[in-house]
């Protein structure tokens, strides 16, 4: 009888704990509204990248019917500026983040699925490619360590994510 109650008691309380989690909403992708976000990072050595500092600046607004987040990017890479735009979406059907991401080159956009913890502290990126036959894993982390600033790293897998390679590192700060 006390297994009974006690699977009970668990079963109620993994219940409540799943009420309470917040449900995804497009307002999250608010989070880089405002402001202006700098950054700074340096990128290293590696199968899938080549040492070099990075920085830029980041400006996101709303679009006008508060759907999308929008957000120009002046970009410094290896010495070299580049501009750059990125579009947030929220799919509420399937409650899915996306970053569809830009360039003035031409060049095909890109579609990363954005994967957000409950409390919206930590967004992931992430991408596959097939390179030189070999099928690898790329992933950008961000995390906030309040509302004005971010730590962020990017990592390669080879092996469907048991393992991660650092790439490169750094850190975006809001300017009010």
């Amino acid at each position: 009888m006390s297994w009974k109650l006690t699977a009970a008691l668990a079963l109620l309380c993994a219940s409540l704990l799943a009420a309470d989690a917040p449900k995804p909403t497009a307002e999250t992708l608010g989070r880089w509204v405002g402001g202006k976000w700098v950054s700074d990072g340096k990128f290293v050595d590696s199968d899938y990248s080549k040492p070099m500092a990075v920085g830029g600046v980041t400006t996101c607004a709303w679009s006008p019917d508060h759907i999308f987040v929008i957000c120009d990017q002046a970009i410094t890479a290896n010495g070299k500026p580049d501009t750059a735009l990125s579009i947030y979406a929220f799919d509420p059907d399937k409650a899915a983040y996306h970053m569809f991401g830009m360039s003035p080159s031409g060049e095909r956009p890109r579609v990363t699925d954005l994967s957000i913890t409950p409390d919206h502290s930590r967004w992931e990126y992430l991408g596959k490619a097939e390179i030189k036959g070999k099928s690898v894993e790329f992933r950008t982390v961000n995390v906030f360590r309040d509302d004005d600033h971010v730590d962020w790293w990017s990592e390669y897998s080879t092996d469907n994510g048991a393992h991660w390679v650092r790439m490169g590192e750094g850190k975006e700060s809001r300017q009010k």
